[in-house]
């Protein structure tokens, strides 16, 4: 599915296969056939848990002093993450966020919780606290988890 569709279809949430059928990135063969009746299920259990309605808190949280190659490397994994699951970065994290997260383990942003941090929250903990490492093989971005005494050392 299309970056588009998911987005219009958060905007839009529709509730019947109809409704669904409506969204211009998606074609009436696939809203009126089994993936339609999963997104609609989805939906359904998406509002029940009033805790994901829940708007993301408003307050900016600056990056520390010095933090700017911590927010630098959170950003190349963002990429590599999003690459990795081919969802658009914008649906896991903005800049702000990653400035957060520099900032705060338990920042009010939406990837520290849920599916996005399953995603990318997780490894953007593990690797501001060493446990994880970025490198490059063959051109692309590998994460390496590192023991816990090997991201203690200065």
């Amino acid at each position: 599915m299309r970056d588009e569709a998911v987005l219009e279809i958060a905007s839009h949430i529709p509730k019947t296969i109809e409704a669904l059928a409506r969204t211009r990135s998606l074609g009436k063969g696939v809203a009126e056939g089994k993936l339609g009746n999963e997104i609609i299920e989805t939906i359904r259990r998406g509002l029940a848990d009033t805790a994901a309605l829940d708007p993301p808190a408003s307050t900016k949280i600056d990056a520390p002093p010095g933090a700017g190659p911590l927010v630098e490397l959170l950003r190349v994994l963002l990429k590599q993450r999003c690459e990795e699951h081919q969802v658009a970065q914008k649906l896991l994290a903005s800049a702000d966020d990653l400035d957060a997260i520099a900032a705060d383990d338990e920042a009010p942003v939406r990837a520290l919780s849920g599916w996005r941090r399953e995603i990318f929250g997780k490894d953007a903990l593990a690797l501001k606290h060493g446990r994880l490492a970025l490198t490059v093989r063959r051109n692309r971005i590998t994460l390496i988890e590192l023991s816990d005494g090997d991201g203690d050392q200065q």
